[in-house]
């Protein structure tokens, strides 16, 4: 097992995290979330093709191309949340404190896919020999964890 193999496990791990860690959280019977599954799924499978390709390759960039469509549809995803918890204050009931944490979550989440995703575009735009296609993945898996 060599290092870009390990990258895009990572990748492919954590894109199963940011499903998982949607539908847990939030209503998913709703149609958007379902279609967005199914996307990330098929975008997947498209990325599972590539999954034996080293860094300084077309395969390294569809590995790329997969982590940034996913962290736009989570870009989508939350800012729909925070969309629809856009009036919530910080009140002193209980009720509005859970909505409030939920909009701060949902902004908090919204901007680190937006993050993310502009890391996988510039990554996507170097050239296949350029030295720092490594150091995009070790940024964007850094990016995904949500410390």
């Amino acid at each position: 097992i060599d290092t870009p193999h390990l990258a895009y496990f990572a990748i492919f791990w954590q894109i199963w995290s940011k499903e998982a860690s949607y539908s847990t959280r939030f209503d998913t019977t709703d149609i958007s979330s379902h279609l967005e599954t199914l996307l990330a799924c098929f975008a997947l499978l498209g990325g599972s093709l590539s999954a034996y390709a080293d860094f300084y390759s077309a395969g390294c960039t569809r590995i790329m191309g997969v982590a940034m469509f996913v962290a736009i549809l989570h870009v989508a995803l939350h800012a729909r949340v925070w969309y629809w918890f856009r009036d919530a204050g910080g009140a002193p009931n209980m009720g509005d404190n859970v909505n409030a944490s939920v909009k701060q979550y949902a902004i908090f989440i919204t901007v680190m896919n937006l993050l993310e995703a502009s890391n996988w575009a510039v990554g996507m735009a170097l050239e296949n020999e350029n030295a720092w296609r490594p150091w995009i993945f070790l940024i964007g898996i850094l990016l995904n964890l949500r410390l």
